[in-house]
């Protein structure tokens, strides 16, 4: 008698196991021993800030497109007119 196997056809993303599994705090305790003048605060934030980067980067990876890197640079630069950081009432969230 034969067997039918069914694969899930909905196949988990790297990028998605990628944020699920991923450790900010060792990360961070990581990046604070590497440079011990930092505060624990700055550190976390540096090791967000990897973790997030990363994951945009696979995300883009695993749809076959690349970063915008006009936006990135618009960011990096903290382009106010693009963003809204603070205009009135009006803030980007």
């Amino acid at each position: 008698m034969a067997s039918i196997l069914k694969f899930p056809t909905n196949k988990k993303l790297y990028s998605d196991k990628f944020i699920k599994d991923i450790k900010p705090n060792a990360i961070g305790d990581f990046i604070r021993s590497q440079h011990p003048g930092l505060s624990v605060r700055a550190a976390d934030a540096m090791a967000l800030a990897i973790i997030y980067s990363t994951y945009l980067q696979l995300v883009f990876e695993e749809e076959g497109q690349e970063v915008p890197v006009d936006v990135i640079r618009k960011f990096e630069e903290n382009d106010q007119d693009t963003f809204i950081w603070s205009h009135g009432k009006k803030t980007l969230h």
